[in-house]
């Protein structure tokens, strides 16, 4: 019975009894599996060019198989498709009439008045009217399409039931052209039919920036295309010319009856006006008739009459009595001031009314005088000189008027106070008799020039109803249209359809979108890894080794080895276990078989990627496994240990897994069942039986020549006897020992183990451990599955230190191609050169020695390992 992951791991496990390896230094932790960011391959949180190219090159065959496909499509189109011609007849559409009379909104040929068109609209409604079934029904006809039943235009005869009747043909929008309908026989059943597929041929098209339309009429006969185009174009025309004058009579009919109506409603309107000046006598100042108020007279009358005059008046008393009101409150400011100052002379001086008072400005200009001639005397007599005297007297006289004069000022400052009061009230009280005059002048022109309004109004649109009729009657006779036959249908030269060039392109282009498209599904739907840089951007982990697929060259040894007959031996399938020489060695172990190929290749790198992890002690025992079966960890296990035996270590290879054990295929040598393995050393049998406790050395099979011309060794522990609980074999301290043991005995050791997502084997295993590598196989091993398998790793072991991380991953049965991704080996493709400079692989191994030597043993070391 096997045990689950849970109680498994659920156990406290022994005690590791050898030196743990730490996690190499530059290794991203798994612990919820964040890809790399600084690893090449990849945009961190962007788009993976690189991959998508490799997805390109890749499936490039479906890219080719779809444009090849879209080719054949397209010549068959081709091949099938029945050739079409194309004729053009170009309408120019008049923007002004040619007439010489000025009709304005009802002539002939116009394109602005309720008859005609304007702008972009008359165009689209000129394209929309080309192809009116009605017009299409009277081409039909003209052309006397449906003698032969309509065989000369669609190919084949087609009969019409003549009880069927035809659909009323369309009419244009809001009249605005040809309304073909009435304007002749209604169409038969038959020529409604060919109508109906006629407008399928007929395509207007407006040239940019022009009036010119352009009518194209596609046809597999160009006689009849041509025919067909002119066909149109002069059915339009006349059409359009027999609408036009059925608009003109019928339009001339309407403005007679409009203005007898306005002729009536004229007369009305002129006594209303007349009434209404009769009843309001205000109402003789806006003029003296009915008459007079045509074209804006009278209105302009009422505002230059009475109305005008009062409101004028009416200004300029609201202005007097604004300057009055300012006046009287600026006197009555300065009085105040008065009042203040009392009698003193300077304080008055200061008020502008008295400073501004004539009789203050002539008393001050006297005795300035009089204080000039003071001051000239001054400086001719002293003080008491008779001159002197008389001048200072007067002047003292000048002083006494001045000051006089000053104060008699206050009494006539409230006199014009009084006097502004008294001229306020007078302002105010007009004004308000004025706004009264106002008010009923306004109310009677009011209403005056609203019914004055009414009757000019009427007259004006009577006046121009008039014209109208006059107009109209002239243009009655002009046929003329807005539409004419700029270029004549010429008949075409050459088919415009198929084009073998675009049909050809659009085949190609259109298989390689559709190709490129299919790639890009697949790429989002494959979840894999397919290149080493894809493998190392995903899950943070160096990719230590990338294996490539195993190529019939390989399997059959034809890459020629060259370090000497022992490894010959094992290429020609005489590899031993010690006792007898078996023939026909498995083509897996390639290490031997092909050991100048790309896979003997990448496994020496895998070999100098592990040696370079760590110290000598802490890189002993290493651990294979995958997430899922069939990923070729064995294959790995096998072709890895061969390689450290052929650089001269003497290695351990334990076959761990007990549940499809395996390395006893890739290196026969008896039944694992009789000649027992690590689960006869587990169990301990012999020493059930009273013998002694089975050991390595009686259990392990010696592989002859795997060291080559090297003193290395290789020694395989089967899997041995079926085991009914291997959980709990690899749970207990007996493999714990037995790695203890092998690691004392061995340079390294290898462990093959089961998948971690299968069985909980492997995870038993984690603590007596160094280095864990997982395999994965390229284009196979889904990446969740991965991401799991090494969350399981790290959730399993926890924060103890030891094989839990996986140092890294192994990208096994990598395609051999060049190109993205695909940079991972380097050897002569056809096996005859070697890896490095071309003198051989022992001779290159010996001068580089990049790979590490190792360590000497002695005659006593080997016998004690035996």
């Amino acid at each position: 019975m096997v045990p689950s992951s849970s109680s498994a791991s659920s156990a406290t496990p022994p005690t590791p009894l050898i030196a743990p390896l730490h996690p190499p230094v530059g290794i991203g932790q798994i612990g919820g599996i964040e890809p790399g960011p600084g690893l090449p391959g990849g945009v961190p949180g962007g788009f993976d060019y690189r991959h998508l190219l490799h997805q390109l090159i890749e499936k490039s065959w479906i890219v080719a198989l779809c444009t090849l496909a879209g080719l054949f499509l397209a010549l068959g189109y081709l091949s099938r498709a029945v050739p079409l011609y194309q004729s053009r007849v170009t309408l120019q559409v008049d923007i002004q009439d040619p007439n010489v009379v000025n009709v304005s909104g009802a002539r002939a040929g116009s394109l602005s008045g309720p008859g005609g068109l304007a702008g972009l609209e008359a165009l689209n409604t000129i394209t929309q009217n080309l192809r009116n079934r009605a017009l299409l029904a009277r081409v039909v006809r003209a052309e006397n399409l449906t003698a032969d039943g309509g065989k000369a235009l669609l190919g084949t005869a087609i009969t019409a039931s003549a009880s069927t009747p035809a659909p009323a043909a369309s009419a244009s929008p809001n009249g605005s052209g040809p309304d073909f309908a009435g304007t002749a026989a209604p169409p038969t059943p038959l020529e409604d039919a060919l109508a109906g597929a006629l407008s399928g041929m007929v395509n207007p098209v407006i040239r940019r920036g022009t009036r010119l339309i352009d009518v194209f009429v596609t046809h597999r006969d160009p006689a009849l295309a041509k025919r067909l185009a002119d066909a149109i174009g002069t059915e339009y025309i006349r059409a359009s010319i027999a609408r036009r004058a059925t608009f003109n009579q019928d339009a001339l009919r309407f403005l007679i009856a409009q203005a007898e109506g306005l002729r009536v409603d004229l007369q009305k309107a002129e006594q209303r006006v007349a009434e209404f000046k009769e009843k309001n006598p205000n109402a003789l100042y806006f003029g003296g008739s009915a008459a007079s108020t045509g074209g804006g007279g009278g209105q302009g009358g009422a505002s230059s009459g009475r109305s005008g005059l009062v409101e004028s008046r009416l200004e300029k008393l609201s202005s007097d009595l604004t300057a009055a009101k300012a006046e009287r409150a600026r006197l009555e400011s300065e009085l105040a001031q008065v009042e203040r100052a009392g009698g003193r002379i300077d304080a008055l001086l200061n008020i502008s009314f008295i400073a501004n008072s004539a009789a203050v400005v002539q008393a001050r200009r006297d005795l300035s005088n009089i204080q000039g001639q003071v001051a000239a005397l001054a400086q001719r007599y002293k003080d008491k000189h008779p001159r002197m005297i008389a001048a200072k007297a007067a002047l003292s006289q000048a002083e006494a008027g001045f000051a006089q004069i000053v104060l008699e000022q206050p009494a006539l400052l409230r006199s014009a106070v009084d006097q502004a009061r008294a001229n306020e009230t007078t302002l105010a009280s007009s004004s308000r008799e004025q706004e009264g005059a106002a008010l009923d002048l306004s109310k009677t022109a009011i209403e005056y020039q609203e019914l004055a309004r009414q009757s000019d109004g009427i007259r004006q649109l009577y006046e121009k109803v008039l014209n109208q009729i006059k107009e109209t009657d002239l243009a009655k006779g002009i046929q003329t249209d807005a539409v004419s036959v700029s270029e004549r249908a010429t008949q075409p030269g050459g088919p415009i359809s198929p084009q073998p060039t675009k049909a050809v392109l659009a085949g190609v282009l259109g298989g390689l979108a559709i190709g490129l498209g299919l790639v890009f599904l697949l790429s989002a739907m494959d979840r894999t890894v397919k290149t080493v840089d894809q493998a190392e951007s995903t899950f943070g982990l160096p990719v230590l080794a990338a294996v490539p697929e195993v190529g019939a060259n390989d399997k059959k040894g034809k890459n020629k080895p060259s370090y000497g007959a022992a490894a010959g031996a094992i290429s020609k399938g005489e590899v031993s276990n010690g006792s007898e020489p078996l023939a026909n060695a498995p083509p897996h172990l390639v290490t031997a078989l092909a050991p100048e190929g790309p896979v003997a290749e990448s496994f020496r790198s895998l070999r100098a990627a592990l040696s370079l992890l760590g110290p000598e002690a802490e890189r002993r025992v290493f651990l294979f496994t995958s997430a899922l079966p069939g990923e070729g960890k064995s294959f790995t296990c096998a072709n890895y240990s061969l390689a450290l035996a052929q650089q001269g270590y003497r290695v351990l290879l334990i076959d761990g897994d007990l549940r499809r054990p395996s390395q006893h295929k890739f290196f026969p040598g008896g039944d694992p069942q009789s000649t027992g393995g690590i689960v006869d050393y587990l169990v301990g049998l012999g020493a059930a039986n009273g013998q002694h406790a089975p050991t390595l050395a009686d259990l392990a099979s010696p592989i002859a020549g795997a060291g080559g011309a090297t003193n290395g060794e290789l020694l395989v522990l089967t899997g041995g006897r079926r085991a009914p609980n291997p959980a709990e074999l690899l749970g207990g301290r007996s493999f714990g020992e037995l790695i203890s043991d092998a690691a004392q005995q061995f340079d390294r050791v290898v462990i093959d183990s089961a998948p971690l997502l299968a069985v909980s084997d492997t995870l038993l295993m984690l603590p007596w451990v160094q280095t864990t590598c997982i395999v994965v196989r390229a284009r196979k091993t889904p990446r969740n599955a991965i991401t799991r398998a090494l969350a399981l790793l790290v959730s399993t072991t926890g924060n103890r230190t030891g094989g839990g991380t996986a140092a890294g991953l192994i990208l096994n049965r990598l395609p051999r191609r060049r190109g993205v991704g695909y940079y991972y080996y380097y050897t002569d493709p056809h096996g005859y050169g070697d890896s490095y400079t071309g003198r051989g692989y022992e001779a290159d191994k010996a001068a580089s020695g990049r790979e590490g030597t190792p360590p000497a043993r002695t005659a006593a070391t080997k016998s004690k390992g035996r």
